[in-house]
């Protein structure tokens, strides 16, 4: 029986497995967490009020991509990114007074956005929504605060 010697790898051999192993790690992203008190309103339903409520603001970026999502009750579940994939366009709102995001879904068209003011550090967002049978925007905006360092 003969045995596999292992030869010594070339310097393309070392790259090609290099790149091998490190294409199968995972990518992996920060999250960045930031509690909020909001308030929403629905414009079309009588501008009726949504009652306030502490919701989490989750931030991370990927590449150039940047992801946004609130986690709260049912109406205050809201995603946004700026990537662009087969059912969503995704749009970069990031600017030197923002941090944001917003998507809107190819088919229906319903759009979410998510911005984070930075000199005040507030929150401003809306998702459409299907209310008693039609099709709204649900708004809501409220102070975040940033976690402690």
């Amino acid at each position: 029986m003969k045995l596999f010697l292992l030869k010594p790898l070339s310097p393309c051999g070392w790259l090609a497995l290099v790149c091998c192993v490190w294409g199968m790690s995972p990518a992996v992203a920060q999250t960045f967490k930031m509690p909020c008190v909001v308030e929403g309103v629905i414009a079309a339903a009588d501008d009726l009020k949504i009652p306030s409520e502490k919701i989490d603001v989750e931030i991370q970026t990927m590449g150039k991509n940047i992801f946004l999502k609130t986690n709260g009750s049912k109406l205050y579940q809201v995603v946004a990114s700026s990537l662009t994939t087969e059912d969503f366009v995704g749009k970069n709102l990031n600017s030197a007074k923002q941090l944001g995001a917003q998507r809107k879904h190819q088919l229906t068209g319903f759009m979410s956005e998510i911005r984070i003011e930075r000199e005040t550090v507030t929150l401003y967002a809306f998702n459409d929504i299907v209310y008693r049978g039609k099709n709204v925007r649900l708004q809501f905006q409220g102070p975040c605060t940033l976690p402690a360092q």
